[in-house]
């Protein structure tokens, strides 16, 4: 959604790190896991020591929890910002600590996935940070948990229910019934974004 990679970009920008956007035509691997994984090792072949991982589906990410997790990765920790649905938003690990194997092996797009990255890297005895949980967007449910309490006239708002009924058309279904609107999102859509830290 072009929306939300815009929004993700110009929040990255704003930190001032090195970025690199890798689009799923530029990813290579047979799965999720894989794929992901070898974004991040192409990262670290690039002479960075340091990793900090996002997708497009967060639109409350702030450049400050950039920042954060590069506060926790400099003073030796992994980082971890966890989404409200079980999976994560963001994942940062130095390169000393990435094991490919094992983290391509995690449940990808399940709701185990933040507390089975968590118990590997406690496996692997490394302390980590924890940031907010923040709500991704994978699911209608997950939209109604975003919008809850929030003024549906802000540009942000806006911006993303303009993406979902254009982009998403065949994917919109309304009820005359219930006269409402629902879709349904694929999981994990989007392509992951690895800031060298």
């Amino acid at each position: 959604m072009d929306v939300l990679n815009d929004r993700v970009l110009k929040t990255v920008e704003k930190s001032g790190l090195d970025y690199f956007h890798f689009t799923e035509d530029e990813q290579e691997g047979l799965g999720f896991g894989q794929r992901f994984s070898n974004s991040i090792q192409k990262v670290f072949e690039k002479g960075y020591d340091k990793v900090i991982c996002i997708g497009n589906d967060t639109p409350q990410l702030t450049s400050s929890h950039l920042l954060s997790a590069v506060n926790s990765l400099n003073s030796g920790k992994a980082v971890n910002g966890p989404s409200l649905d079980g999976g994560f938003y963001l994942m940062g690990i130095n390169s000393a600590d990435f094991d490919a194997v094992r983290f391509e092996s995690l449940p990808w797009q399940t709701n185990k996935l933040a507390s089975s990255y968590f118990k590997l890297l406690e496996e692997q005895l490394l302390r980590v940070d924890l940031l907010e949980y923040l709500v991704d967007l994978d699911s209608e449910e997950d939209i109604k948990r975003l919008f809850d309490g929030t003024d549906l006239r802000s540009s942000l708002a806006q911006s993303i229910l303009k993406t979902l009924i254009n982009k998403r058309a065949s994917h919109v279904y309304t009820s005359k019934q219930t006269e409402s609107v629902s879709f349904e999102l694929p999981l994990n859509k989007g392509s992951p974004a690895s800031i060298a830290a």
